[in-house]
């Protein structure tokens, strides 16, 4: 048998090849779904089809953010509380809490009382400055590139995506406006980030995203047209509140949406280019309110789910 031998320009090209651990394997793969069950907090576990109980609360619950960096994950109902599943501290605002999120660290939360810390509760924007600007409620924040924006419902009952400024941790303030759209509806409502993507804003300014939203309610829209294959029936009386993205490529985003009357959370797989989407129930057999709902990629935070008893 001929004895084959590597030479040192071989060795040291394989050494410099980096292993891949099978946590990083993971890193991207969306492990769990924790949403809101009407007025329980659920988790879904991918691996096994399994649903389990979180929390439990005294009315359907509209908003909810797990932080997976310090392991926190807070929910409201629709009212003016915000409770800590980890620790079961609670937070007080003046009106109804419509959406929290993080920001660099900082974990916040709006409404029509403006923008808060959530763990301080020191105010960020002020509910007088939100008037100032013709809101009437910050519906939901997204991030991206160390920046920060919202889904505002104006006082003329329109909606438009809008950058959040900051000079510093704790000065805020709403900046231009990106995206307008012009209809009406109430609190609930939300839009996802896709990294890929030069998107015009209506302000002439050009973005290095794309955004989805389903401002309309009755169907999703990608920078303000329609997405073909994810509507709802009307005469249900069914629409779309919440979404989040999983995942996207130069060509396709992935994301899971529910909202009222839908009884299911579903999954879409978006074409950027058609804007057409083939679309997948995820979880069936949901009470008629599921406004809030959001993956888990952190495997260290699917395992304390799942260890988590109510």
């Amino acid at each position: 048998m001929t004895e084959h031998k590597l030479s040192p320009e071989a060795i040291k090209k394989l050494s410099e090849i980096k292993l891949i651990s099978m946590d990083s394997i993971f890193e991207n793969k969306m492990l769990g779904i924790i949403y809101g069950n009407n007025n329980v907090l659920e988790y879904y576990n991918l691996e096994n089809n399994e649903r389990r109980k979180l929390a439990k609360a005294t009315g359907a619950i509209w908003s909810f953010h797990h932080n997976s960096k310090n392991k926190k994950t807070h929910y409201s109902r629709g009212n003016s509380k915000i409770f800590c599943l980890e620790n079961s501290s609670k937070q007080e605002r003046q009106n109804y809490i419509c959406s929290i999120n993080s920001f660099n660290g900082l974990i916040s939360d709006a409404g029509r009382y403006g923008l808060f810390n959530t763990e301080t509760s020191e105010e960020l924007i002020s509910k007088k400055s939100l008037e100032n600007k013709n809101i009437y409620s910050i519906n939901s924040l997204n991030n991206f590139n160390n920046s920060l924006y919202a889904l505002v419902q104006k006082t003329d009952d329109s909606n438009s995506v809008v950058e959040i400024n900051t000079s510093n941790s704790n000065s805020f303030f709403i900046g231009e406006t990106i995206k307008n759209y012009d209809v009406s509806h109430g609190s609930i409502c939300d839009f996802a980030i896709v990294p890929q993507g030069n998107m015009r804003g209506d302000n002439g300014k050009a973005y290095p995203f794309s955004i989805i939203t389903c401002a309309n309610m009755d169907y999703l829209d990608l920078n303000g047209e329609k997405i073909v294959g994810i509507e709802v029936k009307n005469s249900s009386n069914q629409s779309i509140r919440r979404l989040k993205l999983i995942k996207s490529t130069p060509t396709t985003a992935e994301i899971i949406y529910s909202g009222y009357n839908l009884n299911t959370i579903y999954k879409a797989k978006i074409d950027l280019q058609s804007k057409k989407a083939d679309v997948q129930p995820m979880i069936k057999q949901l009470s008629d309110c599921v406004f809030a709902l959001e993956p888990v990629f952190d495997k260290e935070s699917h395992e304390l789910f799942l260890k988590h008893k109510r």
